[in-house]
C-alpha cells in the first residue's frame, strides 16, 4: 500500500485549529495498595463510576496481550486488572454485556495467549465474554480524509459498544515514541494489514485513522510495570517498575500525561494530531491533574537511543531532533540487531528536523538522516535523503564507515557470484542488517524464502519464523509446510559459504509449492 505523504501532510495543514476547548482530566496515583480502592479514587477524582459506564450499556475492554509474553514483563495487561476493572463496573453500574477483547501479533494465536495468561478461566468465573476480535465480523467503514487508510476494517462490537475502555501498558515504543490508550488500538486490526502499516513505516498515521473511527471512552493505563528502551512488537527485554496507574476520559490527554511521566519528548506527532482532529487536548494547559502531581510522578524510562547506546558501550550514538515516526523506524529499528561484539567503531547517527546543535566530536564519522536534516548538518558526514531514507543505503553508510561488521556479507556476495540468476530467483538473502540478494521471484515480505545469516540477525529470523507461522495458519497451509521451510538461519559471526550453501540447498529443497 503507497503512502501519499505529501497529500496527506497537505490535508493535515488545512484542518483549522480548534479556537477554544473543554478541559480535560487526567488522574495519576501511586500503584501500590488495594488495586480496587487505586480505581475508585481514580473514577471519584474524574467523576464518578457511574458517569463511565450506565445501566444495561454494553462495555468493550481492550486487554493488551502480546505472543504469551506474561505481566512481570510489562509487556501485557495484568489479568487481575481487567478482572478488578470489571468488578467494579458491576458493583457500582450495573451493565448489560462486557466483553474482553484482543487479538495479538504475530505469532501465538490469541485464544492461547488468553489462556496462558488467565484470561480464560477469570472470565469464565466472572461471566463475561472473552473475544479474539479476528473471530468478529469486520466492518469496513470509510475514513474521510485519512492519512493512511481510507477503509479501515473494525470489527462490529468496536463500533456497536456503548461504552470502549482501553486497558493498555506504559510503554516505550521504538518508533511512535510511547504505545499506550491510542495505539492499544491498533490489535483491532487484522494481522495483514498491521503489518503492513509497519512496513510502510506509518504507523502514526495509521493509529490516527483508528482512533478517528473510534476513540477510546475512557483508558486505564498500568504502569506498576511497564517497558523501557527497545519495546514495541514482542520485544520486552527492559521490564520498567515504575509504580503509576493513570486514568481519564480523554485518551489523548492521557498518553500526553504518560510521556511527562515516563520523561519522553512530548512532542508525539500522533497526538498533536489527534489533538487538531478534536480527539482529545495533548497541552498541559488545557488537563488538569489529580492525584500525584506530574512532577512527583515522574520516572525516567530509558529511551530506545539510549538503550542502542548503552548495549553498543557507547559505539552507537543517536541524535534524534524531533524525527517523524518514519525516519526514527528505520534509524532505530534497524539497529536492533547490533550489540557491542559486531559494531567495530563509533558513530553518530543524527535524524529530525530541529535546528538544535548536533552534540557531535566526531564529525567524520556522523551519519544524517532524511530529507528534513537542517541544511547546514548535511556536510557533516554521510547525507542519506529520502522521507524516509531508505533502509539498505543506511545500512551500506555504516558499512562504508566501517561500523559494522561485514564478513557474513561478504561471505554471502561470494555465494551469490557462484550461482547463475535462475539458481536464486526464488531467494532473499540477509546478513549485517539488510538485503544483500533478492531474486526476481521474491516479493517483500509474505512465504517467500528467505536464507537469514549470522549472530546479529538472530531477533529477524525470530520474526520472520513467526510471520512465516502465522500467514501458514491464515492460509491454512500449516499442516503442509512449517516456518523452518520457508526461513533457514544460520548463526555465528564468521558463516562459511559452505554454511550458506547447505541452507540454500535445504530451502531449494523445501520451497513450499503455492
Amino acid at each position: 500500500m503507497e503512502i501519499e505523504r505529501k497529500i496527506a501532510m497537505l490535508k493535515m495543514k488545512s484542518k483549522p485549529e480548534v479556537p477554544l476547548k473543554p478541559m480535560s482530566s487526567v488522574f495519576i496515583s501511586p500503584g501500590n495498595g488495594k488495586l480496587s480502592k487505586i480505581l475508585m479514587r481514580g473514577f471519584d477524582a474524574l467523576g464518578g463510576i457511574q458517569k463511565v459506564v450506565k445501566p444495561g450499556q454494553t462495555v468493550l475492554i481492550k486487554v493488551n496481550l502480546v505472543e504469551g509474553h506474561e505481566a512481570i514483563t510489562g509487556g501485557i495487561t495484568d489479568v487481575y486488572m481487567c478482572e478488578t476493572v470489571i468488578e467494579l463496573l458491576k458493583e457500582h453500574c450495573h451493565p448489560g454485556r462486557i466483553i474482553v477483547g484482543e487479538n495479538t501479533n504475530v505469532g501465538e494465536l490469541t485464544k492461547k495467549t488468553f489462556d496462558r495468561n488467565g484470561y480464560t478461566e477469570m472470565c469464565a468465573r466472572q461471566e463475561v465474554e472473552l473475544l479474539d476480535f479476528a473471530d468478529d465480523e469486520f466492518v469496513e467503514v470509510a475514513v474521510e480524509g485519512a492519512l493512511y487508510a481510507e477503509v479501515m476494517p473494525i470489527p462490529k462490537i468496536v463500533l456497536d459498544a456503548d461504552v470502549f475502555i482501553t486497558l493498555p501498558l506504559l510503554k516505550n515504543h521504538d518508533t511512535v515514541c510511547i504505545t499506550a490508550a491510542l495505539k492499544n488500538s491498533f490489535g483491532f486490526i487484522p494481522d495483514p494489514m498491521r503489518r503492513q502499516a509497519h512496513r510502510d513505516t506509518a504507523i502514526e498515521q495509521f493509529v490516527l485513522d483508528l482512533n478517528r473511527v473510534r476513540t477510546p471512552d475512557f483508558a486505564i493505563v498500568d504502569g506498576r510495570i511497564g517497558m523501557e528502551g527497545i519495546a514495541g512488537g514482542s520485544h520486552f527485554d527492559h521490564p520498567r517498575y515504575a509504580n503509576r496507574i493513570i486514568m481519564g476520559a480523554d485518551p489523548v490527554a492521557v498518553d500526553t500525561v504518560c510521556t511527562h511521566i515516563m520523561d519522553q519528548n512530548p512532542r508525539v506527532r500522533y497526538l498533536q494530531w489527534a489533538d487538531q482532529y478534536g480527539l482529545g487536548n495533548c497541552n498541559l494547559d488545557y488537563i488538569d491533574i489529580y492525584g500525584m502531581s506530574l512532577e512527583e510522578a515522574k520516572v525516567h524510562f530509558m529511551t530506545p537511543a539510549e538503550e542502542h547506546e548503552e548495549r553498543t558501550g557507547g559505539k552507537l550514538h543517536l541524535v534524534d531532533l524531533h524525527s517523524c515516526s518514519q525516519c526514527r523506524a528505520v534509524a532505530q529499528g534497524t539497529l536492533h540487531r547490533f550489540t557491542e561484539a559486531n559494531i567495530a567503531n563509533a558513530v553518530d547517527i543524527v535524524y529530525g528536523p530541529y535546528d538544535w546543535d548536533v552534540p557531535t566530536d566526531r564529525a567524520e564519522r556522523c551519519i544524517l538522516i532524511g530529507d528534513c536534516i537542517q541544511e547546514r548538518y548535511r556536510d557533516l558526514g554521510v547525507w542519506i535523503p529520502g522521507c524516509p531514507m531508505n533502509s539498505n543505503a543506511y545500512m551500506d553508510a555504516l558499512e562504508k564507515l566501517d561500523v559494522t561488521c561485514h564478513k557474513c556479507a561478504d561471505a554471502v556476495r561470494a555465494f551469490v557470484a557462484k550461482h547463475d540468476e535462475e539458481d536464486l530467483a526464488f531467494l532473499r538473502i540477509l546478513a549485517a542488517g539488510k538485503t544483500i540478494y533478492r531474486g526476481r521471484d521474491n516479493a517483500a515480505g509474505g512465504l517467500d524464502s528467505a536464507l537469514i545469516v549470522g549472530d546479529c540477525e538472530s531477533y529477524y529470523a525470530w520474526v520472520q519464523k513467526n510471520r512465516a507461522d502465522t500467514e501458514l495458519k491464515e492460509r491454512g497451509l500449516r499442516d503442509t509446510y512449517s516456518p523452518d521451510d520457508i526461513v533457514y538461519y544460520i548463526p555465528g559471526h564468521d558463516a562459511s559459504i559452505e554454511e550458506i550453501e547447505k541452507g540454500y540447498e535445504t530451502l531449494k529443497a523445501r520451497k513450499p509449492k503455492f
